[in-house]
């Protein structure tokens, strides 16, 4: 079943929020992007759990689910090979490794329906594997190896009924098959190999809930496999009672491939396993705050921009994204207050276009307004006299009544000169801004402009 993502639609939810009842895609969750962090909600800041296939929830209320498995209909055939061969075979102690072959087939299937459930997420939308499995070496490497330790299990709890008593055997038997999943899982993450069953311990302690059910199966199931075989040869022909056991030992190892690869799906990106996510290449702090916009909490992402603007790494992207929250709260006064900062990131930003517009806009609420700092006058009027002279000669013209302490008077009105010769043709205007900086500024450098200023209106 595909969940999808309700503040990204379109978006297959891979995660699943218990606090808030939510299935969330990769971009709404606060977590590493190899998934060694635990992952948790952007919104809510809780934990999260990946989605299985068709579950959410503990996996134990599934149980039902993975007792039926083995009857579906691509996985009868396999139940049926075991059980007839089992009963035709002759009453000798070498049927157990003759009945053991037969069950290879089992075996790769199980292997390959366990890659299958925790593999990429497009694979299961094919819900069980098909019978091209069995020509696959993967497939039988890891069924060899998973088959390893389970079949040492009953091998060993066999020898100690025969050799000990049934008790004993039992006793070993179901203990060992505690530790049967935890083995099996190490081989389908760490590959097939004699060294992935160092990793078994991994499993139990990171899921051990889920890990409980299917340990629990694992030995439990196997004590009752054998119950109820123990009780059949009381009342069944011994070829049936043979038939019997392959039927069962078969539903016993689907059903825990069947669980085994349902924890894995669970939690296989915490293992490092490929499921096929979508890997989010934008930073945290945008994800969250599209999160949150998403989910209509503008207010919480108004307080993290505010935060974000006063810092010396903020970038105009920054500052525009936050003018657009304050629009759009309808904040027209703390937007106006704003005007000027954000003016000097722009023009620090050479955003030229962009700060004629955001004095337009600041214009059109108040007609006289222009900037107040004088710095920042002069620094707009340098980058946009050309475009826009008419408001570069507002911006410099009485700065000296304004602000007599500027110490870049002489600067700005040679700037002003310039503007009213080249732009307008009025030169004799320009000339009595060329006089005051002679006249009061005493720096060489400006009077040389001021000549050369003369030599070309000339």
């Amino acid at each position: 079943m595909k969940h999808p993502c309700k503040y990204h639609p379109g978006t297959e939810a891979l995660w699943y929020c218990a606090h808030d009842g939510l299935h969330l895609c990769q971009q709404c969750v606060d977590g590493d992007e190899d998934h060694r962090m635990e992952a948790r909600c952007l919104l809510c800041n809780h934990d999260l759990a990946p989605v299985g296939q068709d579950q959410v929830g503990p996996l134990w209320q599934r149980l039902d689910h993975y007792l039926q498995l083995p009857f579906a209909l691509p996985l009868l055939p396999l139940l049926a090979i075991w059980a007839v061969l089992a009963a035709l075979l002759p009453p000798l102690w070498m049927m157990v490794p003759v009945a053991l072959l037969v069950g290879l087939p089992t075996f790769a299937f199980s292997a390959a329906l366990m890659a299958l459930r925790a593999g990429p997420r497009k694979s299961r939308r094919v819900a069980l594997p098909g019978w091209d499995c069995l020509g696959e070496s993967t497939a039988w490497q890891s069924a060899l190896w998973q088959a390893l330790p389970a079949l040492l299990v009953i091998g060993l709890a066999g020898f100690l009924v025969v050799a000990v008593s049934i008790p004993a055997g039992l006793l070993v038997g179901g203990l060992g098959m505690l530790l049967v999943p935890a083995l099996w899982l190490a081989v389908l993450v760490k590959g097939a190999a004699p060294g992935a069953y160092a990793a078994a311990a991994t499993y139990v302690i990171s899921a051990p809930r889920d890990y409980g059910v299917a340990a629990g199966f694992a030995s439990l199931g196997s004590v009752l496999v054998v119950a109820l075989i123990a009780v059949a040869m009381d009342v069944l022909p011994l070829p049936l009672v043979q038939g019997l056991a392959g039927l069962l030992a078969g539903w016993w190892w689907l059903v825990l491939a069947g669980l085994c690869g349902d924890i894995a799906a669970r939690h296989g990106r915490l293992w490092g396993l490929n499921q096929g996510g979508r890997r989010v290449t934008q930073p945290l702090a945008e994800r969250r705050q599209r999160t949150q916009l998403c989910a209509g909490r503008f207010d919480k992402v108004l307080l993290t921009t505010a935060k974000v603007i006063k810092t010396k790494k903020a970038t105009v992207g920054d500052w525009h994204h936050h003018d657009r929250l304050l629009a759009v709260l309808g904040k027209d006064e703390e937007r106006a207050a704003l005007v000027e900062p954000y003016l000097d990131v722009l023009i620090r930003a050479d955003a030229w276009s962009e700060a004629l517009a955001l004095v337009a806009r600041q214009r059109k609420r108040d007609p006289q307004w222009l900037p107040g700092a004088p710095v920042l006058r002069l620094a707009l009027a340098e980058g946009i006299y050309e475009r826009e002279p008419k408001l570069a000669v507002g911006l410099l013209k009485d700065l000296h009544d304004k602000h007599p302490d500027f110490a870049d008077l002489g600067e700005a009105y040679l700037l002003l000169a310039k503007v009213l010769a080249e732009q307008f043709g009025l030169a004799g205007k320009a000339e009595q801004y060329l006089r005051f900086v002679e006249s009061h500024c005493r720096d060489a450098r400006l009077r040389q402009k001021v000549a050369e200023c003369r030599d070309a209106w000339a």
